[in-house]
C-alpha cells in the first residue's frame, strides 16, 4: 500500500513538472507573439507618421504657405514656414571644393561680414576663397591657417548662433550697400563649417524653412510624432556640384 502511494506521489509531482515546463513555455511564446504584434503595430503607426507629415509637407511647398489637416481620423497635420539668415548664417558641412553663395541684395545697413569656420575633422584646416560679386566687379579674399601661398592667414575664431568655430577673417569684410550682389564661399583643403554674421544691419533672409509635424492616434500611448524640416533657397542656389561640373570638365551622374 505504502508502494502505491509512493509510486502515485511520484507520478503526481512529475506531471506537476510537466505542466509547469508546458505552461512556462505557452506563457513565453504568447509573450513574444504580444511583442512582435506590437513591434508590428509601431512600424504601421511610424509610418503612417511619416507618410501624413510628407503629404503635409508637400502641401505647403506646393501653396508656399502654412497648412494643417487630417487624412482620417487620428492623423493629423500642422505645418509652419519661416525665413531664416537674416541675423546670420551657419551652415551645414561643406566639402573642399564645394560653394555657398550668401545673397546680399536688399541688405538693410550691412556694412561688412565677419566669416567664421571650422573643420569637420579633428585636425583638418580648410582654408576659404571668398569672392564678393557686385555689379560691376568682383573683389576676391583668399584665408588660410598659416598665411602662406598668397593667402591671408586666419585668426582664432568665435561664437555664432550657439556654434563655437576655430578661425575667423581678421576683419570683417567690406560691402558696398547696393552694390554687392553676392558672396561665393569656396571652401579648399578639408571640409568645413562655415559662419556668417552681417556687421551693421540685417541680411535678406536667405532661406525658407518648411517644419511639418503629423500627430497620429497610437494603440498604445496618445499619440506618435514624427517631424520633418525642409529648407529652401530663396536664391535658388545652385547645387555645388554644377561648379564641378562647369570648371572641371566633368558631368553629372544620378
Amino acid at each position: 500500500m505504502n508502494r502505491k502511494l509512493l509510486h502515485s506521489g511520484q507520478v503526481a509531482l512529475i506531471m506537476v513538472l510537466i505542466m509547469t515546463v508546458i505552461s512556462a513555455v505557452a506563457v513565453s511564446v504568447a509573450s513574444r507573439s504580444t511583442v512582435e504584434t506590437r513591434i508590428q503595430e509601431m512600424n504601421v503607426e511610424n509610418t503612417e507618421a511619416l507618410l501624413t507629415a510628407q503629404a503635409g509637407l508637400e502641401e505647403s511647398i506646393a501653396k508656399n504657405l502654412p497648412v494643417s489637416g487630417n487624412f482620417g481620423e487620428g492623423r493629423q497635420y500642422q505645418v509652419t514656414v519661416g525665413e531664416v539668415g537674416s541675423t546670420g548664417i551657419s551652415t551645414e558641412k561643406i566639402n573642399p571644393g564645394e560653394v555657398f553663395e550668401v545673397n546680399l541684395e536688399s541688405a538693410l545697413g550691412v556694412t561688412g561680414l565677419k566669416i567664421y569656420w571650422k573643420p569637420v575633422i579633428t585636425g583638418g584646416a580648410p582654408a576659404l576663397f571668398i569672392s564678393d560679386v557686385r555689379s560691376d566687379q568682383i573683389i576676391d579674399y583668399a584665408y588660410d591657417t598659416d598665411g602662406t601661398g598668397g593667402f591671408t592667414r586666419a585668426v582664432s575664431g568665435g561664437a555664432l548662433d550657439g556654434v563655437n568655430y576655430n578661425y575667423s577673417t581678421p576683419s570683417p569684410l567690406s560691402v558696398s550697400a547696393g552694390d554687392s550682389r553676392l558672396l561665393r564661399i569656396t571652401v579648399l583643403g578639408a571640409a568645413a563649417f562655415v559662419g556668417i554674421e552681417p556687421i551693421g544691419g540685417l541680411l535678406p533672409p536667405q532661406s525658407t524653412t518648411f517644419r511639418s509635424v503629423a500627430d497620429v492616434s497610437s494603440t498604445a500611448q496618445s499619440v506618435v510624432k514624427y517631424g520633418i524640416e525642409y529648407h529652401e533657397s530663396i536664391t535658388d542656389q545652385l547645387p555645388s556640384v554644377f561648379d564641378y561640373v562647369l570648371f572641371s570638365g566633368g558631368t553629372i551622374n544620378q
